[in-house]
């Protein structure tokens, strides 16, 4: 049955008023109008759902039985058409995003607390996780987006480039690498605290140490940037980290190496078949303004 809601509507609009007069002018119809309107409700369910006499309206025992079901209906599809607008035009919503463990700690951070406070209504949940993982769970729909490396792309995900990121060297104040001339090659056999296995940026050390012919000689390791900065203020080391995990507490020299194979690109991933929800989307265009 065609525009069946609003025959409904003109239903409970008269069950309400007790007057097909008043209820008409409620509807912004004509008396007659909202009449044939009743009618073919009554039609389509097969029972009548009113009583008329020229001053009454009354309802019938499955008008009275069917009242609360309609009432619940119009209220319900109310709800979703407001929902449905609060995400269209981004008041509400949840995305869910994987990222790095090092711009989750940095400047991600900065971006999401700027993004909770022009969109209040929208929730953030972030999963900080290593290349490989991100990748997984942008695959398996269980994040919006991944911000993670292109090296470790896979089939069926598209890269969007966000920023460059670069390896630099972190050590104490009183480490005689802090200061004077720096090259890669004064790392050589030097101890260095390095992040897990699993992880990209112990995977780009690896091959740029591999390839200059150098001595990577790891003491310890830690999953977490953070921890490994904090082992390397307590004299354990010197650790090569991205700029991006500097947390900015002090107490240790971050130096840039001049040298080439050190730099990271960082990018958003998705999946290549599927679009952003507008909550998402929104929150995409933010990220495109991160700075390191």
């Amino acid at each position: 049955m065609k525009n069946a809601l609003q025959h409904i509507r003109a239903f409970i609009t008269v069950a309400q008023r007790g007057n097909f007069a008043r209820a008409a002018d409620d509807l912004h119809l004509s008396p007659s109008a909202l009449t044939v309107q009743i009618r073919q409700l009554e039609e389509w369910l097969g029972v009548a759902l009113l009583e008329r006499s020229p001053r009454h309206v009354a309802l019938t025992a499955a008008g009275r039985e069917a009242l609360p079901a309609m009432e619940k209906l119009l209220l319900d599809l109310s709800n979703i058409v407001n929902a449905s607008q609060g995400l269209a035009a981004v008041r509400r919503g949840v995305v869910t995003v994987a990222a790095l463990p090092s711009l989750c700690a940095g400047a991600l951070a900065e971006c999401l607390a700027q993004f909770a406070q022009s969109h209040p209504g929208i929730e953030v949940r972030l999963r900080d996780l290593v290349a490989e993982r991100i990748n997984e769970r942008v695959r398996d729909a269980d994040v919006d987006f991944g911000i993670g490396v292109r090296s470790r792309l896979g089939h069926g995900l598209a890269f969007s480039p966000l920023l460059r990121d670069r390896l630099c060297l972190f050590v104490r104040a009183d480490h005689p690498l802090a200061e004077g001339a720096l090259t890669l090659a004064a790392l050589d056999d030097q101890p260095m605290i390095l992040t897990g296995r699993d992880s990209s940026v112990r995977a780009q050390i690896e091959q740029v140490f591999s390839e200059r012919g150098l001595r990577l000689r790891a003491v310890m390791e830690a999953n977490y940037m953070s921890t490994v900065l904090a082992l390397v203020r307590n004299g354990l080391g010197i650790t090569l980290l991205p700029e991006s995990a500097d947390d900015g507490e002090g107490r240790l020299v971050r130096r840039a190496l001049p040298e080439p194979g050190l730099e990271r690109e960082l990018g958003v991933i998705t999946r290549s078949e599927s679009s952003l929800s507008p909550a998402a989307a929104r929150l995409l265009e933010c990220l495109q303004g991160i700075n390191l």
